[in-house]
């Protein structure tokens, strides 16, 4: 019996978190300098819903209090931040995503594919390597390189997701079953005494 009663409470207890209200919020996207960023993608995590800042950079979005809220905009690196985050400080400022390239000079006396690849032989007997003909150090080279790979592992760490566990999902999923079971067990309860008539 109060084993009972202990499973009742904690039950009853769980249900005011599953029965919490999706929130209203309104937000900005802002640069370094304080300029609105317009069409900043911001995504939902929890439920998938999606938003699009507007030229003012401000954005809506629909949040329980656990969301965790991505922005991200083609100029600027992704963003994570919490519903509360957004509750305290509804403005979220960016960072800039630059790359550096290096100045490329045009003229008429570049040379064609045949000379490069004429010039690469003639390599050949001191360096098996062909070098390339793009005017850098082995040092830039590597520096180039090295550059590239922290972006492409920067991008790969923040488009990485911890497992998420929302308490009102999951007791959601258990009333749900526990709704299916209960008609089950009436549908089949009403079929019995319908068949002992």
């Amino acid at each position: 019996m109060k084993l009972f009663l202990l499973i009742i409470l904690v039950f009853v207890f769980l249900g005011s978190f599953a029965q919490q209200e999706e929130i209203h919020i309104q937000g900005q996207v802002v640069d370094f300098k304080n300029n609105p960023v317009a069409d900043a993608h911001v995504f939902n995590e929890r439920n998938s819903s999606r938003s699009v800042s507007r030229g003012n950079g401000i954005f809506d979005v629909w949040v329980l209090p656990g969301d965790s809220i991505i922005i991200t905009h083609i100029s600027f690196i992704r963003k994570t931040a919490t519903a509360h985050q957004l509750m305290v400080n509804p403005v979220i400022k960016l960072e800039i995503d630059t790359i550096n390239i290096r100045a490329v000079n045009v003229s008429a006396s570049q040379r064609t594919d045949y000379e490069r690849a004429m010039t690469n032989i003639q390599r050949i007997e001191f360096d098996f390597r062909p070098l390339p003909d793009d005017g850098f150090t082995e040092t830039e080279r590597m520096k180039v390189l090295m550059q590239s790979e922290d972006q492409v592992q920067r991008v790969a760490a923040s488009s990485v997701s911890l497992v998420r566990f929302s308490p009102s999902e999951e007791i959601g999923k258990l009333i749900s079953k526990w709704k299916k079971n209960k008609e089950a067990r009436q549908f089949s309860s009403t079929k019995q005494t319908d068949g002992q008539e």
